[in-house]
């Protein structure tokens, strides 16, 4: 149901966004037939669907700090994925990298990739270390990743603008030159009016969807714990996450993680694969939901 409701959340928000475009040019006094709205829509809509193909690989080209692991990193790693696969029935090949980055994490990015840093690395043992790359595997084969490049793609001009002073200043700017321009040419006042609409609208709408999407995203991560558990890797995983919850100080308070948390609480997660392991009382309570 989860997924379900996050895909129907993230094409809302694709749809939305292009519409709102698309009602601003029309507004604006460019003629727009059916033809035309529905070949545009189906472009943006797939260039959002597909972006994890096409804009994954260029954001790690310029932004990435993931590198092919060498011989001793890629056996161990080759092996336990390996074992994860077939537990998981999986003949998909994926891409193993390493995080050149000091801190300790595992992510899963792209369409086909898995990367560790090394530290983490060694501080895992080889059940831990299954255990996330299980976690990790049900991100790739249920295509969260998909969905997340569609939202950051749709995303990424209402996420500029909302963090930009110009924004600040056209709010202010465009209402004003609506009145003055309207002295002079009516011509203008639409084009100016529909400009400061979708300004206003698609930054609300931003704002709005962007929380509801990080509330999504909190479970996830619960689901592919019970996906990690189910292929029998729950207590590596708890372990590995008791190891990443002492590596580091962590976020546990629960406004702000309501807020601005792409991730439960590391300690709710751990809990809640413990009552997954039959080691806490079915009725124990794992924290607040999804935080």
């Amino acid at each position: 149901m989860y997924k379900i409701i996050r895909i129907g959340l993230v094409a809302l928000y694709v749809f939305l966004i292009g519409f709102l475009f698309l009602l601003m040019l029309a507004t604006s006094g460019v003629f727009i037939s059916w033809w035309t709205f529905a070949v545009a829509m189906t472009a943006w809509t797939l260039a959002c669907w597909m972006s994890v193909y096409y804009l994954s690989p260029v954001h790690l080209f310029f932004h990435g700090r993931l590198r092919p692991p060498i011989m001793e990193e890629e056996a161990r790693l080759q092996g336990c994925l390996q074992e994860v696969e077939k537990s998981a029935s999986c003949e998909k090949k994926f891409c193993l990298r390493m995080v050149e980055e000091k801190e300790e994490k595992v992510i899963s990015f792209g369409y086909d990739t898995i990367a560790i840093s090394a530290s983490l690395l060694k501080e895992l043992t080889d059940e831990e270390l299954k255990g996330v790359m299980a976690h990790q595997l049900g991100h790739l084969i249920s295509r969260d990743t998909m969905v997340s490049w569609a939202f950051a793609t749709a995303h990424h001009l209402p996420k500029k603008l909302r963090r930009s002073s110009l924004l600040l200043k056209l709010l202010i700017l465009l209402p004003a030159a609506f009145f003055i321009v309207g002295f002079f040419s009516n011509k203008l006042i639409f084009p100016i009016g529909a400009a400061w609409m979708f300004l206003v609208s698609s930054v609300l709408l931003d704002l709005l969807f962007s929380w509801l999407h990080l509330q999504l995203l909190r479970q996830r991560e619960y689901h592919q714990d019970e996906f990690a558990h189910h292929l029998g890797y729950g207590r590596g995983l708890r372990d590995a996450l008791v190891k990443l919850a002492q590596a580091s100080e962590q976020q546990v308070n629960a406004w702000v993680n309501l807020l601005y948390g792409r991730t439960p609480v590391i300690y709710h997660r751990i809990r809640r694969l413990e009552q997954l392991l039959a080691w806490r009382a079915a009725g124990s309570s794992a924290g607040p939901q999804g935080q």
